[in-house]
């Protein structure tokens, strides 16, 4: 059992982004967008290294757009058949995390439920699981080297139930680099819960344990998540854990796609 999981295109863009963890890390405008590259800084990166990646892969992520630039990147990306879609951030620094999460820590899940231990992670098979609860509920997972931690600093926070199932999980990372003005920055998302299991607030118990385990564990000084400008329950679960909407940037997948990227 690899550390791939998915389509055949997501297993390869995951292997990219593997292939390449170190140059995202040491290139200026670079960023590690878990399931393919991207950027926070286009005109550092460039656009003939952003059309390379979007010819190649077929998906490129520009990360925190200013506002008054999306209709521009929109244009250049246009010329090129490529569509943008885009997801409004939220974030917080870690002291607001830390007062809005402290309950969410100390609250015990229900009797029939565990979490996931970190030393577990390295295991290929547990890692696969945790992939299987991800796709099963809409979200594409990462790859395994980023889940377990081996490629980048992480959180992967995963619960099972009684008949140890995997049935939700949350995941957390530094994606920007040394360069970025986000580079003390974590990345929150991939809370995804199995529909049975729903009605507990188990979503937004995982997706508070991530938030504050990137302040604890990670270091970060600030967390962000994305989440769509229709999508209520996400917002409402990831303003649960302090973070608020940042009105003046966006972030958003650039695809070829004749529909709107989703996973």
């Amino acid at each position: 059992m690899g550390w791939y999981f998915g389509t055949d295109q997501q297993i390869r863009l995951q292997e990219k982004v593997d292939e390449l963890t170190v140059w995202c890390k040491d290139t200026k405008g670079a960023v590690n967008g878990g399931r393919f590259l991207g950027t926070d800084n286009i005109d550092a990166l460039g656009w003939s290294k952003i059309l390379g990646f979007l010819k190649d892969g077929g998906v490129f992520t520009f990360r925190m757009v200013p506002v008054e630039k999306i209709e521009e990147l929109q244009f250049e990306l246009n010329k090129h058949g490529m569509r943008f879609d885009s997801w409004n951030v939220f974030s917080a620094d870690s002291n607001t995390i830390e007062k809005h999460t402290n309950h969410f820590v100390d609250l015990r899940l229900p009797d029939e439920y565990s979490l996931i231990d970190t030393e577990e992670l390295a295991d290929a098979a547990v890692i696969y699981k945790i992939q299987e609860c991800m796709a099963r509920n809409g979200v594409a997972p990462y790859s395994g080297r980023l889940l377990s931690g081996q490629s980048l600093p992480s959180v992967t926070i995963a619960v099972r139930d009684r008949d140890a199932n995997v049935i939700a999980t949350a995941f957390g990372y530094f994606p920007y680099n040394q360069y970025s003005k986000w580079s003390s920055t974590a990345w929150g998302g991939l809370v995804a819960v199995d529909e049975s299991h729903r009605g507990m607030k188990l979503g937004v118990q995982v997706n508070a344990i991530m938030v504050r385990s990137c302040v604890d564990r990670l270091g970060a000084k600030e967390v962000q998540e994305f989440a769509a400008a229709t999508n209520i329950p996400s917002r409402k679960m990831i303003e649960r854990s302090g973070l608020e909407l940042d009105p003046d940037v966006v972030s958003g997948i650039a695809s070829a796609g004749s529909s709107r990227f989703t996973t």
